[in-house]
């Protein structure tokens, strides 16, 4: 068995996962020509597989499709009899988002980026210089790097995290996301189509794990389960880095941008309003819940990883008004008290040794 085939888990049965022979891949070719595998939802499956994978001592399947690893439990396939479990939440609103929107590009650049990025010239050394801070939290080494919600890897330094690993594993719940990113990375690359709530991977298996702009679009109620799954397939002695987001609970952009809520409050009132267009799901908790839910269990400690939002960038930072210096004094700041900053900044970063 390929060696990382062998850290892999079903997402449905929890038991461990094997490549098929081409032989038995040739003999479940016939039985979905026969009409014998369907879909979670009960549909005949239809195409003929290349690779697949099977679930020990369990007749579920997941296919491998152009060198992605389908492991959402909804991917699986099984025969006429199989007893299938309650459906799982498959947060179908994001993987739509990122599908059909987020991860498409134009020029080079993702929509996404477009959205919630500031792209400006003045921006770009502080923006860069805090996509680097993960890396001082990596190991030395390893063999895989687990990056939850890889998204495309969309920013040149995000290549930077797994320059002392083998492997990148990206695991994501947008097959669009998989495609851009095997694009990129090619061989250094695995990819696997999952839900960060129930990560197929057996536990102490991957050396570390990053994880940026990802929690607060899970669901409220099971973003914890999310930092939990990572805590889990981490070996011991590895690390973990998320990047989190207070949201409207920020401290600092609640006091720095008053003047841009004020003008916004205006705007409604005239009733100027924007279009909606695509929306994507959100919920920031609170530092509170971060001390009662994630702080002790999981020994994590708070850093900043930037103290400001994408709106204050804008509104406030401009080449001939000092923008680079102000930004500069900021990740001074973020540098001398990143856990004052981390609280009450924009961008908390949880890092946690297991």
């Amino acid at each position: 068995m390929n060696k990382f085939e062998s850290i892999l888990k079903c997402p449905i049965t929890q038991s461990g996962l094997s490549l098929l022979t081409q032989e038995e891949v040739n003999d479940l070719n016939q039985k979905i020509q026969q009409g014998q595998l369907r879909t979670r939802d009960h549909n005949l499956y239809k195409n003929t597989l290349k690779a697949c994978l099977k679930a020990n001592g369990h007749e579920l399947y997941y296919p491998i499709i152009d060198d992605i690893y389908y492991l959402l439990a909804d991917c699986a396939l099984g025969a006429d009899d199989i007893t299938w479990p309650a459906s799982v939440d498959m947060k179908f609103n994001v993987k739509k988002f990122y599908d059909e929107f987020g991860w498409q590009a134009q020029n080079g650049v993702y929509q996404d980026a477009k959205d919630s990025e500031d792209l400006r010239e003045v921006s770009k050394e502080y923006i860069e210089r805090c996509h680097q801070r993960l890396n001082q939290f990596l190991p030395a080494r390893g063999t895989y790097l687990l990056d939850v919600a890889s998204g495309p890897v969309q920013y040149e330094a995000y290549l930077s995290y797994s320059r002392h690993f083998d492997y990148r594993l990206c695991a994501d719940i947008s097959i669009l996301a998989l495609q851009e990113a095997k694009k990129k990375l090619g061989a250094k690359g695995i990819y696997v189509l999952c839900d960060v709530t129930n990560l197929p991977f057996k536990t102490d298996t991957i050396d570390a794990g990053v994880s940026l702009h990802t929690l607060y679009h899970v669901p409220a109620n099971e973003q914890a389960k999310a930092f939990e799954e990572i805590n889990r397939v981490i070996k011991p002695g590895g690390s973990s880095i998320i990047v989190y987001s207070w949201g409207s609970k920020s401290l600092l952009m609640n006091l720095l941008m008053f003047p841009q809520k004020a003008f916004s409050l205006l705007k409604r009132k005239l009733r100027v309003t924007a279009s909606q267009g695509h929306t994507l799901y959100f919920h920031a908790h609170s530092y509170q819940w971060f001390c009662q839910e994630i702080q002790n269990k999981f020994n994590t400690k708070l850093y900043s990883w930037r103290s400001v939002n994408v709106p204050f960038l804008k509104w406030f930072i401009h080449p001939s008004l000092g923008g680079r210096f102000i930004l500069k004094s900021l990740y001074w700041l973020e540098e001398k008290a990143p856990n004052l900053m981390g609280r009450i900044g924009a961008y908390p970063l949880f890092v946690s040794k297991k």
